[in-house]
């Protein structure tokens, strides 16, 4: 079973930066290998598109510096605080926020 495909849908482009990209000097893309600490919405290859220039705000899914070790974490505010979500309000361990993934690239 098919679907129909309009004559000239394969003529047109499609430039993904335009789409995922907002601010082109301060995005990166990051690779999610073993070493990178997950949240349940980031798997182990999906591509991260993550926006340096962005402030986070509560609820943001972000890459955050742990200790020297980068984690991609959900943060929530506590206390007037952006902290991991899960994190618990003693804890001291340097967390600084590198970057906020603005999308989620993943092979099915």
């Amino acid at each position: 079973m098919g679907f129909p495909v309009p004559g000239d849908a394969f003529e047109q482009s499609l430039d993904l930066n335009q789409y995922l990209i907002q601010n082109p000097a301060s995005t990166f893309f990051m690779g999610v290998d073993g070493e990178v600490e997950t949240s349940e919405d980031v798997q182990l290859g999906d591509l991260l598109v993550v926006d340096r220039s962005r402030l986070a705000k509560d609820g943001a899914l972000v890459v955050a510096a742990i200790a020297g070790i980068f984690h991609v974490v959900r943060v929530n505010t506590r206390q007037g605080r952006l902290l991991p979500a899960d994190w618990d309000l003693q804890t001291d361990t340097q967390f600084e926020i590198w970057g906020i993934v603005t999308s989620i690239i993943r092979r099915l």
